[in-house]
């Protein structure tokens, strides 16, 4: 069977699965949360054509992106109005999405073993968007729970967790070694970290849900940015000063914009 057909059945099958979660009674949301992460795992291993193939990391770095854009993105559709318009379109949006990260995956798998194909670079922009809009449903479902600044700053490392293996795997693939001389968890747990204190720091700063995730979002995008950089060793003063002048940039928007009534 062709690719691009394996693809479009995958994500035909995950978008049927995700409508089904959707339209579930609130009390079964996290019983079919629990299905449909299942389902989207088995999908993506299906339609690339791993699922008895390629290490275990591979494999769990392959479906990172779609499990995390699907309990995000399903926790945050959710909440919208339950009519059949918004379920339909939520759906195919999210099909969209699936079939657009098969053809990132499928050229991350090219790439493994030193065979960079010409639009690895294309497919890591995407990618790297792709992670940018999960962090932020990712962030913004958890931030509509209420939870104890403790337990949000413990939800936002994991998610951190998650996020920064992805960018690490994602990087290393074009290096000649596969990143194997490079300190995994250095790159994950310390970038990690700094995000789920501003994830504790933003359970106190009266910001709001959607501008909280946002931010949390705009952090992620400078610390991923840096950690990919490292990784290429390309991380120049230039771009440390770059960066300087965003991070300031958006911390001085965030105080201006806050209002402490």
């Amino acid at each position: 069977m062709p690719k691009k057909i394996r693809y479009f059945i995958s994500s035909l099958v995950a978008s049927v699965g995700f409508y089904l979660f959707v339209n579930l009674p609130y009390s079964s949301h996290y019983y079919g949360l629990l299905v449909g992460v299942v389902l989207v795992a088995f999908c993506f291993w299906f339609g690339l054509g791993i699922i008895f193939s390629q290490s275990l990391y591979i494999r769990l770095m392959s479906v990172v992106l779609p499990v995390g854009f699907f309990v995000g993105f399903g926790l945050f559709a959710a909440l919208l109005p339950q009519n059949f318009l918004t379920v339909f379109l939520t759906s195919l949006f999210f099909g969209v999405m699936a079939y657009v990260t098969f053809l990132v995956e499928n050229l991350f798998l090219v790439a493994i073993g030193n065979r960079t194909p010409p639009l690895y670079r294309a497919a890591f922009t995407v990618g790297f968007m792709i992670v940018l809009v999960t962090a932020f449903f990712l962030f913004d479902s958890l931030f509509s729970f209420k939870l104890i600044y403790w337990l949000n700053t413990i939800y936002v490392f994991l998610i951190s967790v998650a996020i920064f293996m992805y960018i690490f795997y994602s990087v290393t693939i074009e290096l000649a070694d596969d990143g194997k001389e490079k300190n995994f968890w250095a790159y994950v747990l310390i970038p990690s970290f700094i995000i789920a204190q501003l994830g504790l720091v933003f359970s106190f700063w009266p910001v709001g849900i959607f501008k909280g995730s946002i931010y949390l979002v705009a952090f992620v995008y400078i610390v991923a940015s840096l950690v990919q950089l490292e990784l290429r060793s390309r991380l120049f003063k230039k771009n440390w000063i770059t960066f300087i002048w965003i991070t300031f940039s958006i911390v001085l928007g965030i105080i201006m914009t806050t209002s402490w009534r």
